[in-house]
């Protein structure tokens, strides 16, 4: 009784852990969920939603996820201003990269794009912005392909390439579109007006896009449209509508903390007013400018973030080197182990054979020892039959008791697969049955479920069994390895008498994918590496 009550918190125990990891993973996934649904409304708790994502990721076998909430908080960052930042954040993630995640990939060489665009390191953008684009024409991701043309217009257009810039800008709202993106079609809509051009044709370009965020409550986007509307207002001479707009843009903008936005405001700002000849409020917006554009784009924040990066890429290979020289000097100390244990093997046959010959020059008292010496060596050998005769009658005992365990799982899967059979013909029976009867004829499958639940003791009997007779293989195993749980010690037993994850599965009633799991532990637990059979060793000790 006392046994099976502890195999019930075992299977307890065994399911919180394998719940743990799927909490886990949602856990993360909410907070990325989150993360991403207020990006261009509040950039500020979009990082923090972030990071607790990340924070809250353990393990390697959530990689993908780590990935996600990486690039989400790299794009919290880009609306913060925190550029350099968001370039290390990219990096980080490049690590966890796999070949089976390309599309990943492919975003976070997008988004380092538009973060080195933004510190005017255009050179490396382009080059991030052509990896990213080969990447999503590889696996033929339109949206993202729309996403990378539209990074390529702003690169273009900060160099001042308007004509380029306008044909990736369309290219990416021709394919949004036609996706019906409508969020991404904003995004272009509003680049299409960062520079001058067919006045009228980007104001309703632009009332297009703000009307689109407005829907999508895109407050982030909003300020860009707006800065742009009053760029364009300017453009048509016409300041009195352009300052409005900019008035607009620079309250959200400064809501939000979009150090970038508010630094395109200021210059705009600045535009207008020396226009009208209020040169002491342009000048006022210049020096605003100024201030914040060292902040945001200076050559220093990529170096060092360059730098940082570079030093910890050293940092890993002299790690790397390390761990390469200490395998050396242990191989080398083993070999020079290996020779003076041979050489003093070879002493010692040596000085055997050495006394040999000497004693055989011996008087009679070595014949005597001889003859001594060869009786010793005739009770040895009928004592090494003996100990042959022990062992076969183990290795036969232990064969008859796999043949009656094999036998009695075979029983537990007969019984049960009796059992399924009763039940699916009382299933049948109940397509016949009309509505009022079928309740009634589902009490009676519910009973019959029932009563052999509380009579299959077949179950317990046989894993009773199989404990019992490995009770000497349970004192060794726990010798050697004095640390592990009980149900560690559970599942090794099952291990050794060759029954495979389903018919352990079956056995215990456990979901094969937690058998798994316990496994991948036990495994761990006894250190053994992954190419190590764990059955094999288990069966050695």
């Amino acid at each position: 009784m006392k046994k099976r009550v502890l195999y019930i918190i075992l299977f307890c125990c065994i399911g919180i852990l394998s719940g743990k990891s799927h909490d886990q993973k949602s856990q993360a996934q909410s907070f990325i969920d989150k993360s991403i649904e207020i990006q261009y409304s509040n950039p500020r708790q979009s990082a923090f939603y972030a990071q607790q994502a990340i924070n809250s990721i353990k393990g390697k076998e959530h990689n993908d996820i780590k990935i996600k909430a990486m690039l989400a908080l790299s794009i919290a960052q880009n609306f913060l201003g925190d550029f350099d930042q968001g370039i290390k954040t990219l990096h980080e993630a490049l690590q966890y990269v796999t070949p089976s995640n390309k599309n990943l990939e492919g975003e976070i060489y997008s988004m380092m794009c538009i973060l080195y665009c933004r510190l005017s390191d255009y050179q490396q953008s382009i080059e991030l912005n052509d990896k990213a684009t080969a990447i999503f024409k590889s696996i033929g991701d339109s949206a993202q392909i729309a996403s990378c043309y539209n990074s390529r217009g702003v690169i273009h257009t900060y160099l001042n390439e308007f004509n380029i810039a306008e044909t990736f800008f369309r290219q990416a709202l021709s394919i949004n579109r036609s996706l019906k993106e409508l969020k991404k079609v904003a995004a272009n809509l509003n680049n299409l007006c960062l520079y001058e051009g067919n006045t009228e044709e980007k104001l309703s370009f632009i009332k297009e896009a703000i009307a689109i965020n407005k829907n999508l409550n895109s407050t982030w986007s909003l300020a860009e449209n707006y800065n742009n509307m009053g760029k364009q207002y300017f453009y048509a001479k016409n300041y009195s509508q352009s300052l409005e707009a900019l008035q607009k843009a620079n309250e959200i903008a400064t809501q939000l903390g979009a150090k970038d936005l508010i630094c395109d405001n200021y210059e705009y700002s600045s535009w207008v007013y020396a226009a009208l000849g209020n040169y002491q409020k342009a000048y006022k917006y210049l020096q605003l400018l100024t201030a914040l554009s060292k902040e945001l784009h200076s050559s220093s924040q990529l170096r060092n973030i360059e730098s940082e990066i570079a030093q910890k890429k050293i940092e890993d290979q002299r790690r790397e080197a390390e761990l390469k020289e200490q395998a050396y000097e242990i191989e080398l100390l083993k070999r020079k182990q290996h020779l003076l244990f041979i050489t003093f093997i070879s002493l010692i046959i040596v000085c055997v054979f050495v006394y040999k010959w000497y004693k055989r020059k011996k008087n009679l008292e070595l014949m005597k020892a001889q003859y001594n010496l060869e009786q010793s060596e005739r009770e040895i050998a009928e004592l090494k039959v003996r100990q042959q005769e022990l062992e076969l009658q183990s290795v036969q005992n232990k064969l008859n008791n796999s043949q009656q365990e094999a036998t009695n799982f075979a029983v537990f899967l007969q019984s049960r697969n009796e059992l399924l059979d009763k039940i699916r013909e009382l299933i049948k029976e109940g397509y016949k049955l009309n509505d009022n009867e079928i309740s009634t004829h589902l009490k009676k499958v519910n009973a019959f479920i029932k009563q052999h639940q509380n009579g299959d003791k077949t179950s317990g009997a046989l894993l009773l069994s199989i404990e019992e007779k490995n009770q000497e293989f349970l004192e060794r195993l726990t010798t050697l390895h004095p640390n592990l749980t009980q149900g560690e010690k559970h599942l090794a037993t099952l291990l050794r008498v060759n029954l495979s994850t389903k018919d352990i599965a079956m056995l215990t009633g456990t979901m094969p994918k937690t058998i798994n799991m316990n496994r991948y532990r036990l495994r761990k637990s006894l250190g053994l590496s992954s190419e190590e059979d764990l059955a094999r060793y288990l069966q050695r000790v």
